[in-house]
């Protein structure tokens, strides 16, 4: 990758600028909408909290609605902060089961492993991740489910009201980078009920409108942090829906990990909790 991976990261944190085809105003509602994410933190666990966490897991049933069929996959997804991720995911009823990533930014290291694969049906057992997946699972998987780290803290811009169904809600529009997030705010409870990304993946000349929207229901307190059970997830390419992810998730932060996992791609014979020493 000859810091490809890196390269990805800083570019979309190092260099904030707004999104291709959108304008952001910073006018006077900039002190409501930070004065709404505070809130929001606090509510969330609080920044001292979330600041602290150093890994965090997600182990998760997702029930998937796609072209090629509904399916279910067992997924786990561990995320050692800021730059290393390891994600499982099986998915029994697919010919291709099970799909594998690692990343670790300080090796140039991003990798899917597919498994079983061979040439004849034209799946590679091992492949370089596209630039997407870098920003998707380093920058935007914090943010939905952690709102802030350490590492990756969003700037509120604006704040304007807005309604899901009957319920009146109040949205904050943040930017981190290049990448455009917006925090739709339960006004008793002021965590984020729905989330919405808006960005281009690529070169400006190549670029492609992506976008992803999120809902959250069912909070438990897990170690302090308020968490979602219930997450749905939309991405959208051109502004079509093409799938719809329900996911049903337990956490755990700062566990014991075997850090070797990131220093090479997953074997084809990768199981579940092979992220323990």
């Amino acid at each position: 990758l000859s810091g490809f991976v890196l390269y990805v990261v800083l570019s979309f944190l190092g260099n904030p600028r707004p999104v291709v085809g959108q304008t952001i105003v910073i006018d006077d509602d900039r002190a409501r909408a930070e004065q709404l994410w505070e809130m929001a933190i606090q509510a969330k666990g609080g920044r001292d909290r979330l600041h602290s966490i150093r890994n965090f897991l997600i182990s998760s049933t997702i029930d998937a609605e796609a072209p090629r069929g509904a399916a279910v996959s067992e997924v786990q997804w561990l995320y050692a902060l800021p730059g290393k991720a390891w994600l499982y995911e099986y998915t029994p009823d697919y010919d291709v089961r099970l799909e594998a990533t690692v990343i670790n930014i300080s090796r140039d290291l991003c990798t899917v492993t597919l498994s079983p694969a061979s040439v004849g049906n034209n799946v590679p057992s091992l492949s370089r991740c596209v630039p997407a997946t870098v920003v998707e699972r380093l920058i935007q998987d914090p943010l939905i489910y952690l709102m802030e780290t350490k590492w990756v803290r969003p700037t509120p811009i604006r704040t304007h009201e807005a309604r899901i169904g009957f319920r009146k809600v109040d949205v904050v529009e943040t930017q981190v980078g290049e990448l455009r997030v917006d925090f739709y705010l339960d006004r008793k409870s002021r965590l984020p009920v729905k989330l919405v990304t808006d960005k281009y993946w690529g070169l400006p000349e190549q670029s492609e409108r992506m976008g992803l929207t999120v809902f959250f229901d069912d909070y438990v307190n897990v170690d302090g942090i308020k968490m979602s059970r219930s997450v749905i997830r939309e991405p959208t390419f051109l502004r079509e829906r093409n799938r719809r992810d329900l996911e049903f998730s337990k956490y755990k932060f700062d566990v014991t990990l075997d850090d070797a996992i990131f220093d090479h791609p997953a074997p084809r014979n990768v199981k579940a909790n092979a992220w323990k020493p």
